[in-house]
């Protein structure tokens, strides 16, 4: 087992703006879990878990290249074994499993569905699981070593070598029977493109998917019954959860859209205003003038000086240890940064409750071709040309998340939640670009799973089609990709490739 080195090789993007590639990824043991930054507790950090839908391993005939070579039923005794190696809690996630009595309960309707995240903790992989690779005898691992270049045997129907190096200028070569090339969706394809094999048909790289967020904003009506606290962070069995909203498959099918969900959380406007003029005011001060709109400023901080104060107060308790009990004795202070949106998380508990929320609307994108990672004309240190993505919003996306919040927006006024202001509402000029964030670190489909090799790089068991020995794991063999958080069906998908292998060791 060759562990990458900590350091990435960077990366161009090409096309509309999309994070540097330098930051979303991580090489070496437990890969990008040293990036997770889902606050599960005061100083502990985890991700965000859930199984891909039924839905999403069908082919639809209103997405084009969809559907998995299986079932989800397949894939089930994967994710439950996958669940437990997460340590995320049980493998349930229906509405019903986070229900209480006298607790917060899911919205109803024909239309809209409920369901669950859990969440589990990153040291799963950045320690327990290189805990016992060490204590292990069955498995060696090479670290700091990053695969440079896959030798084919001279008829090129098998893998003969791997080519590795520990630092610039020192390699070495290593032999197996079998290989596994499990490096992530970006550089699992960066690097058949670089050892030039898997690509018969021009489909390594191609029909690369994340999953962009868009913002809405829904206001509830001023006698609404429903508090959404079944939308926010929980602790239910000693577990934390989080339910999500989502149209329901019956609905998606009839309508021709793309997957997605709705995660629900309080405006932070008052407290972003207070933050920038507080920015600006010392900015100001630094350099001795007057800050631009003085009163403007002076009265968007005092507005937001409560707000200012509790995120003080959390930033004094990190930095000093000796001052995390006191905040037991304020709620606001308590509150966790779950969802990269700031301390929102547990806004269910406070006495005044929030009667406006942003509403992060996270889209499943279709394959398509033309997004796709080639290789740049840049070099990574060990002179390899480093990966080039060509990154957009396509039309289906957005055509597909108007429908979709429109149709949310019809339900929610309907049941007297509330109003919704969709993306395209909030956008100046309707621009739908100014209200998303186009990447969730979620790198998927570089290397397409297909039974037949015209339309996919491997096969239904990762194996690439043109080598006898060589497979693929990893988020880069989705044919499509939900709008979950990929890493458990990423397990899932190595504990049955696992499984693949362990049965031919044993013919």
């Amino acid at each position: 087992m060759l562990a990458g080195a900590a350091e990435d090789p960077g990366g161009e993007v090409e096309g509309e703006p999309y994070p540097s590639l330098s930051e979303t990824r991580a090489g070496g043991i437990g890969g990008t879990a040293a990036l997770w930054d889902a606050e599960l507790a005061r100083g502990s950090m985890g991700a965000r878990y859930a199984p891909l839908a039924r839905i999403d391993f069908e082919q639809r005939d209103a997405v084009p290249m969809s559907g998995w070579p299986f079932s989800r039923e397949t894939l089930d005794p994967f994710y439950a074994r996958a669940q437990e190696l997460c340590d995320a809690g049980p493998y349930d996630y229906e509405a019903s499993g986070a229900e209480a009595t006298n607790g917060p309960v899911p919205l109803r309707s024909d239309v809209v569905a409920s369901g669950l995240f859990r969440f589990g903790p990153s040291d799963s992989f950045t320690r327990a699981q290189r805990d016992g690779l060490a204590r292990g005898d069955t498995v060696r691992v090479l670290t700091p070593a990053t695969a440079t270049r896959i030798l084919t045997a001279a008829d090129g129907r098998a893998v003969q070598e791997v080519e590795a190096s520990s630092a610039p200028g020192r390699s070495f070569r290593v032999q197996a029977g079998v290989y596994v090339l499990a490096a992530g969706g970006i550089e699992n394809a960066r690097l058949l493109l670089l050892s030039d094999i898997g690509n018969d048909h021009g489909l390594v790289g191609r029909c690369f998917m994340d999953h962009p967020t868009i913002r809405c904003r829904l206001e509830l009506e001023p006698k609404s019954g429903w508090g959404l606290g079944f939308y926010d962070i929980r602790t239910v069995a000693n577990r934390l959860v989080l339910g999500r909203l989502e149209l329901r498959e019956e609905t998606l099918r009839a309508e021709g859209l793309l997957n997605g969900t709705f995660f629900v959380a309080p405006a932070r406007d008052r407290e972003q205003r207070a933050a920038a003029a507080t920015r600006s005011i010392v900015q100001a001060a630094r350099e001795r003038r007057i800050p631009a709109e003085p009163v403007r400023r002076a009265g968007e901080l005092v507005a937001g000086l409560d707000a200012l104060g509790f995120a003080a107060h959390r930033r004094l308790a990190g930095a000093f240890p000796l001052l995390e009990p006191s905040l037991r004795l304020w709620p606001r202070s308590r509150l966790l940064d779950t969802l990269g949106l700031g301390p929102v998380s547990g806004w269910s508990g406070l006495r005044a409750r929030p009667r406006v929320f942003d509403v992060h609307h996270v889209v499943e994108q279709a394959p398509d071709p033309e997004r796709q990672i080639t290789l740049g004309a840049g070099l990574d240190r060990f002179g390899s040309r480093v990966a080039r993505l060509r990154w957009f919003l396509g039309a289906r996306e957005a055509a597909s998340a108007d429908r979709s919040e429109e149709l949310l927006r019809e339900e929610l006024q309907r049941l007297g939640v509330g109003r919704l202001r969709t993306a395209r509402e909030l956008a100046p000029d309707g621009d739908l670009a100014a209200v998303v964030h186009p990447s969730a670190h979620h790198h998927l489909g570089t290397t397409r799973m297909h039974r037949d090799a015209r339309y996919g790089v491997v096969d239904p068991d990762g194996r690439v089609h043109a080598l006898a020995n060589l497979f693929v794991t990893g988020g880069s063999v989705f044919p499509t990709s939900g709008y979950v958080n990929p890493t458990l069906t990423i397990v899932a998908l190595a504990l049955r490739l696992g499984a693949h292998l362990r049965q031919d060791v044993s013919r």
